[in-house]
């Protein structure tokens, strides 16, 4: 049963109307308020179930890109553990070593790849940082990788890592 006196809703007149109680703020409020109350309700559930749908979906995409992750560091594990077990065997054939030299130099080159895209995208935030990006980005390719990790199949197919050519790019 509806009671009469005025409405709490600060926008309406002070006139004697029938009031009910509003189920969300529990104030007693005029029929055309309390209609309104309850539009706002709705629009605050849709906004918020939109947000959770979206909310689903990225977390359903970081969870893809995850596994792909997770995926790719295991076959890089397997790609080390068989390398060990390349180099362990002293009968290895010269057509062995190569492949999995190959292997393991595409795999370094699909990273550099990877990072150099991934400090690129950060650093378009700041204009200062892209130019550094990009000038590295374009000394940085295939042959490179076999300079860098100064490769010497000459030793016994040794290699040995160049900490001088390593950059550390510091995004603010």
């Amino acid at each position: 049963m509806p009671e009469i006196g005025s409405c709490t809703d600060e926008t309406c007149d002070d006139e004697l109307k029938e009031l009910y109680e509003c189920h969300c703020c529990l104030h007693l409020v005029c029929l055309y308020h309390l209609n309104g109350h309850v539009e706002i309700i709705k629009k605050n559930k849709q906004q918020i179930d939109k947000l959770r749908n979206k909310l689903n979906t990225i977390i359903n995409t970081l969870q893809l890109i995850i596994n792909e992750k997770l995926s790719t560091i295991k076959y890089e594990q397997n790609l080390i553990e068989q390398t060990k077990q390349i180099l362990d065997v002293s009968s290895s054939s010269i057509d062995e070593l190569e492949d999995i030299f190959e292997k393991i130099k595409q795999t370094i080159i699909l990273n550099r790849s990877e990072m150099m895209v991934k400090v690129e995208s950060l650093s378009l935030e700041t204009t200062n940082h892209s130019s550094i990006c990009k000038s590295n980005k374009e000394n940085i390719n295939s042959n490179d990788v076999a300079e860098e990790l100064e490769i010497s199949k000459d030793n016994e197919y040794s290699m040995e890592i160049n900490h001088d050519f390593v950059e550390t790019i510091t995004i603010e």
